[in-house]
């Protein structure tokens, strides 16, 4: 018994320390710790993305009114000849990759192959780019079509294009046909360096 004596004496003493240890280290830590020093305020903005479009040149918004692909001869020449005017204007503050899409399904009453009608899109300097009807319509759903000239219109930069339909031999039958309701989407997406 004198030996449980001198033990629970000991015990408690360790058990004492200990504490005392754990409430010091803990009151050094609280003391060491600083004040919250804050940035308040702060504002996190984007980029503008603003592709414009116009058919003149002088007016850009971001709808203007399209076409009349009139007199095409299905297997002849891309028309109108010297193509319709379209300017691409990027009134943002980043870079954009450009696409173009056919937004809707247009309206074919005389059931055009519209994946055998093609529309040109030839930039001034003389690169051209050809895309089928149908692709246009198909690939609206994820964005459209990528434009590759110019790989990427800078902020403040202007565009100028034109814009031609041809159609193969095989796209239509009958004595004529009337493809209608065709809207061209162009889109901007940011490109990042």
């Amino acid at each position: 018994m004198t030996h449980k004596r001198q033990i629970v004496p000991i015990m408690r003493a360790v058990l004492v320390v200990a504490a005392v240890a754990v409430v010091t280290g803990g009151v050094t830590f609280a003391g060491l710790q600083s004040q919250q020093s804050k940035l308040t305020g702060n504002v996190i903005q984007t980029a503008t993305a603003n592709l414009q479009v116009s058919n003149d040149g002088t007016t850009y918004s971001n709808s203007q009114t399209g076409f009349v692909f009139a007199n095409l001869i299905p297997g002849g020449q891309a028309m109108p000849s010297g193509g319709f005017p379209v300017y691409l204007k990027n009134a943002g503050g980043t870079p954009l990759s450009l696409k173009l899409a056919v937004s809707s399904p247009p309206s074919n009453p005389d059931n055009a192959d519209l994946s055998k009608v093609n529309v040109i899109l030839k930039l001034t300097t003389g690169q051209s780019q050809t895309f089928s009807m149908q692709s246009l319509i198909d690939s609206s759903t994820t964005g459209g079509a990528t434009i590759t000239s110019p790989s990427q219109l800078n902020p403040n930069v202007v565009s100028q294009y034109t814009l031609q339909i041809q159609m193969a031999s095989d796209a239509v039958t009958g004595p004529s046909a009337t493809i209608g309701n065709i809207d061209f989407s162009f889109s901007g997406t940011a490109v990042t360096n």
